[in-house]
């Protein structure tokens, strides 16, 4: 294998969840900031997963698929930060 990659949005879908998992190993959690200064396109990526699973769930296109969300759910991610359907309640109930 010389590492050509057929699909570079599904290359750059895993180098964000690594670089998602590096910052769990740092902080804890998975709970980015939406503008985390040390790595922008990380907020802003963990802002979208939520989003494409939000529309998965309601049975709208998606890039979200199974396999992502095992990857995701297996670091500890968590769907709903504000308090829906979670025990994050402390962030409230406001939605996008």
């Amino acid at each position: 294998s010389i590492g050509f990659v057929w699909d570079s949005h599904e290359a750059t879908w895993w180098d964000r969840f690594n670089d998602l998992k590096a910052y769990r190993d740092l902080h804890g959690n998975c709970m980015v900031p939406t503008k985390y200064g040390p790595n922008p396109r990380l907020g802003t990526w963990v802002h979208h997963q939520r989003r494409q699973h939000r529309k998965l769930k309601k049975g709208k296109p998606s890039h979200m698929t199974k396999e992502r969300m095992e990857a995701l759910t297996s670091i500890g991610f968590c769907w709903s930060p504000r308090g829906k359907g979670t025990n994050f309640s402390e962030f409230g109930s406001e939605e996008d």
